[in-house]
């Protein structure tokens, strides 16, 4: 699975957090603000070119029993594919989100594919 990027807005932590947390960043010898939460998924577009045909593949692994929504957007060579709805996964479980198979090359299409989970939205890379 791939890194995603999220647009969930980020949440300042509260200040008995951040003083706890001076003695580790000087040990670190970095002063960066991150966001503690981790994410409860790893998400990634896999694509499998065969010949004269690619498919596109949105999959997403929990690392915890999860339940959201995923759209998937395929746009390219007069495609305008959308697919989406609920999902849910189990902690370890790769679960596919969508699939279609194309004619011709990866790089002539534009994947995009978003996954809801807990209120946050992640967009997943794709791995052309």
């Amino acid at each position: 699975m791939t890194a995603f990027t999220t647009r969930k807005n980020r949440r300042i932590l509260p200040a008995a957090l951040i003083l706890a947390g001076v003695g580790l960043a000087a040990a670190c010898n970095t002063t960066t603000a991150t966001e503690v939460r981790t994410a409860p998924i790893a998400c990634d577009i896999a694509v499998d070119e065969a010949g004269r045909m690619v498919t596109f593949q949105g999959r997403v692994q929990a690392t915890e029993t999860v339940s959201g929504s995923f759209n998937l957007h395929l746009t390219g060579r007069g495609t305008n594919i959308r697919q989406g709805g609920p999902f849910t996964a189990r902690a370890g479980e790769i679960v596919t989100l969508g699939n279609s198979r194309l004619s011709g090359d990866a790089d002539a299409y534009d994947a995009d594919l978003s996954i809801t989970v807990n209120g946050a939205t992640y967009d997943c890379a794709s791995n052309i």
